[in-house]
């Protein structure tokens, strides 16, 4: 892995950019509060850090469907449903109308249970893929000297992002200036509508 500047991934996961001076991070991310990054760097830094979108989590299909059916109570339910089902038939003798009942009602509750999992899982993705289209498509930032407007998609660490009314966040970051009515509206994480300064 390219580390030219310094840091690697680990370092980033380790450091608590909050508690690290503004000029110690300028120097560190090869940053200026006067002209922000150089365009010239950035390509170099998308390809140290990657593009800033979030990571798809693995489909991991099988082991899911594994655990739509056998997770929590599904493998007991299961076993019982067949243990059941044989003491009907062929163990039963005669056989008993009551077994064969009970057997059929945990297998439908087994099968039932794994399409709940299912559809649990199928609106958490939901939620996170309205989340996730929610992020802005550009955002204003300082390089160069100036300002200007990239994808948010190319913002990179060293970055100097300017925030303005009604803009969603595109990446973490860390307040250097800001106004005194400033608000946060988390509504879309917490479910409540109340602004916070």
């Amino acid at each position: 892995m390219d580390t030219s500047n310094g840091l690697d991934f680990q370092e980033l996961a380790e450091l608590q950019w909050h508690l690290v001076p503004l000029p110690e991070i300028y120097e560190r991310l090869q940053s200026s509060p006067t002209s922000g990054l150089d365009s010239g760097k950035v390509p170099q830094l998308v390809s140290q850090y990657g593009s800033n979108t979030p990571t798809p989590p693995p489909s991991r299909i099988f082991h899911k469907l594994f655990l739509y059916f056998f997770g929590g109570f599904g493998s007991l339910l299961l076993i019982g449903g067949i243990l059941v089902l044989i003491a009907w038939k062929p163990l039963g003798n005669p056989p008993a109308a009551a077994n064969a009942a009970l057997g059929i009602v945990l297998l439908l509750v087994f099968a039932i249970q794994a399409g709940f999992n299912a559809w649990q899982d199928y609106s958490s993705s939901k939620v996170m893929n309205s989340i996730m289209s929610m992020l802005p498509d550009t955002c204003l930032v300082l390089r160069d000297g100036g300002q200007s407007e990239v994808p948010s998609t190319v913002l990179v660490p060293g970055d100097i992002l300017y925030v303005r009314l009604g803009d969603k966040i595109a990446a973490d970051l860390r307040l250097l200036e800001v106004s005194m009515d400033l608000k946060f509206d988390r509504s879309v994480l917490t479910g409540k509508h109340s602004r916070h300064g």
